[in-house]
């Protein structure tokens, strides 16, 4: 079984103050998932937290506006390396990794450039003290899957946070086989009052 890769995450809780926000990176302005990821944000900027994202378009731009507009920090975990012409002449694989570099959004306060979209994930991982994930589509899945099995297996003990609605239905559809382990530390949250109410009291304690 291969192991999982060393992430500089510590199974000891940290102290409450950044949260990781994951979700789709395709979603429009004024659908209801960019809404609530905006809403969100502004809701975690009040409330005295800093918010990570992966600093593209979709809910990472739309946390990224609710939280700036409340007078919040927010920072962007994106792939270092220009976005090339879809037209471009490819060189190996590299202008294909490029050319597909999402375009960064405008309301992100500060910027994390890491070298790769496996070493993005592994950084938003490492920075968040709690993970909220809203609706997405196979990219959150992953991000989702993976934060997971990582604290299944002990690596992390930090709070998953599932807002999104279809994110119920999917872990319903799970549990149904039997074969999924809940660890303590996931929760699905019904309203954006209880994810910041949550956090705050788990802020609280620490």
């Amino acid at each position: 079984m291969a192991l999982l890769p060393k992430t500089g995450v510590s199974p000891i809780m940290t102290k409450m103050e950044k949260i990781c926000v994951l979700g789709s990176g395709t979603v429009r302005m004024n659908s209801p998932v960019y809404r609530q990821a905006e809403e969100l944000g502004r809701a975690l900027a009040r409330a005295g937290f800093s918010v990570y994202h992966g600093g593209y378009g979709g809910v990472m731009e739309a946390v990224a506006k609710g939280c700036r507009e409340a007078g919040g920090h927010n920072s962007g975990v994106t792939i270092a390396g220009k976005r090339r012409p879809s037209n471009a002449k490819r060189h190996g694989n590299s202008l294909f990794v490029a050319s597909h570099i999402p375009r960064k959004n405008p309301y992100t306060s500060a910027e994390i450039k890491v070298p790769s979209w496996e070493k993005r994930l592994l950084k938003l991982i490492e920075m968040g003290d709690a993970y909220v994930f809203l609706d997405g589509a196979t990219g959150t899945m992953n991000e989702l899957f993976f934060v997971w099995e990582m604290a299944n297996r002990g690596l992390h003990a930090k709070p998953i946070l599932l807002l999104g609605k279809e994110l119920h239905q999917l872990v319903k559809f799970l549990k149904k086989n039997g074969m999924v382990k809940i660890p303590e530390n996931f929760h699905r949250v019904a309203t954006i009052q209880r994810v910041v109410k949550y956090l705050v009291e788990r802020r609280g304690r620490d």
